[in-house]
C-alpha cells in the first residue's frame, strides 16, 4: 500500500492574496476550501463575528486578525468578507457551526478589501483614498479634507458613513485590510504615532456607526518590542480592537482536514498500522488519534516548524504540502 492510498492529498499551491477574493469565481472557491474546527468556529463567533454584527450592538470594536504566514489569515478574511457580502455563500461554508453563527452578518455588508504595499502615504490617506475610489464606483461622491484642515478624523468618518447610508440604508460597510504590520514597521516614529492615532479613531467610530474594520497582522502588534517607544499609543489602540489569534491548533486542523484528509476507512488502516509502535514514541499511545489525523506528518513537526516560521516568516502549510507531494 502506498501513501496516496491512505490520504486524500489536497495541496496548497500558493499563499492567498486577500484581494483575489474580488473575483467572484475565486471568492466562491476560497469559501469552499477553508476548513476550521468546531472549537475555532466557537472562538470566531465570540471574538470576531460579535464585533461585526449590526444588531444588538453594545460596544463593538475593530478586529485584528493575527496569524503568521501560512496560517490562513488572508484566507479567513476572504471567507468572512465573502459571507458578509453575500448570504448565498453560507451554503459553501464547510463548518456547519460557523455557517450558523455567520448568519448574523451574512449579506449585511458592502465590502472593500485592501492590501497595503510598501508605500509612503499615511494610513489615514490610504484609507480615505481607497474608500473614495470604492464609493465613486458605487455612485457616491465622497471627498476628504487635508489633514491640516481638521481637528480629528471622526467627523470625516461620520460624514462618509452618512453618504454611504443614502444608498445602502440597511447595510454596513466592511473594510478589510491585510499586511498591516509590514506597512507600520516601515514608518518613522512620528508617522507611526499618527497612523496609530488614526487606527484608534477607526476603532472608536465602529461603535457608533455601521462601519466595521478587520485588519490582518503577521504577529501581535501590541507585544512587538520594535514598537515599545509608542507603547502609550498602542495601549489606546488596543482598547478599541479585539485581537483574534490563529493558533498552532488551527494550523494542525488545516493540515489534517485539508492537506491530509482521510476517509474513516483510511483512518482505520493507519490506526492499525501505528498501534504496534505506540510504545516507541513519547505520548503516542495517549494521542494516537492525533497521529492518525496528521499521518504521515509527526505532530511535533508542526510544533518545531511553527517556531522556525515565526522567526523567519516562512509558509508552514505550503512547506508541508510540498514535502507530502
Amino acid at each position: 500500500m502506498k501513501y496516496r492510498d491512505l490520504i486524500q492529498f489536497n495541496p496548497i499551491e500558493t499563499i492567498i492574496q486577500l484581494t483575489s477574493a474580488d473575483d467572484a469565481a475565486k471568492e466562491k472557491e476560497l469559501v469552499r476550501s477553508y476548513v476550521m474546527s468546531d472549537d475555532m468556529a466557537e472562538r470566531l463567533n465570540y471574538s470576531l463575528l460579535s464585533q461585526l454584527k449590526l444588531t444588538e450592538v453594545i460596544d463593538n470594536k475593530g478586529v485584528l486578525l493575527i496569524g503568521n504566514y501560512g496560517t490562513g489569515k488572508s484566507h479567513l478574511m476572504s471567507l468572512v468578507s465573502a459571507v458578509a457580502h453575500d448570504a448565498a455563500y453560507l451554503d459553501d461554508v464547510q463548518n456547519e457551526k460557523f455557517a450558523e453563527f455567520a448568519k448574523v452578518i451574512a449579506g449585511r455588508f458592502e465590502v472593500k478589501r485592501v492590501e497595503i504595499g510598501s508605500v509612503q502615504m499615511s494610513l489615514r490617506n490610504i484609507f480615505f483614498t481607497v474608500v473614495k475610489e470604492d464609493l465613486a464606483k458605487r455612485g457616491i461622491a465622497f471627498d476628504f479634507p487635508e489633514e491640516t484642515e481638521i481637528i480629528n478624523n471622526k467627523g470625516t468618518l461620520i460624514n462618509m458613513m452618512e453618504l454611504f447610508a443614502t444608498k445602502y440604508h440597511d447595510k454596513g460597510y466592511l473594510v478589510v485590510v491585510d499586511e498591516l504590520l509590514d506597512y507600520l514597521a516601515g514608518r518613522t516614529d512620528l508617522e507611526l504615532r499618527r497612523d496609530l492615532g488614526f487606527m484608534r479613531e477607526l476603532g472608536e467610530i465602529v461603535k457608533t456607526s455601521r462601519l466595521r474594520i478587520i485588519c490582518g497582522l503577521q504577529e501581535k502588534l501590541f507585544d512587538n518590542p520594535n514598537f515599545s517607544f509608542v507603547s502609550e499609543s498602542l495601549q489606546r489602540v488596543s482598547e478599541r480592537y479585539e485581537q483574534v489569534l490563529l493558533t498552532k491548533e488551527d494550523t494542525a486542523y488545516v493540515v489534517s482536514e485539508r492537506i491530509l484528509k482521510k476517509t474513516p476507512e483510511q483512518r482505520a488502516w493507519i490506526r492499525e498500522h501505528l498501534q504496534p509502535y505506540t510504545s516507541l514514541f513519547s505520548n503516542m499511545y495517549e494521542n494516537l488519534e492525533e497521529y492518525v489525523r496528521l499521518f504521515p506528518i509527526h505532530p511535533s513537526y508542526i510544533d518545531v516548524f511553527n517556531k522556525i516560521y515565526i522567526a523567519e516568516n516562512r509558509q508552514i502549510l505550503k512547506n508541508i504540502s510540498d514535502n507530502i507531494r
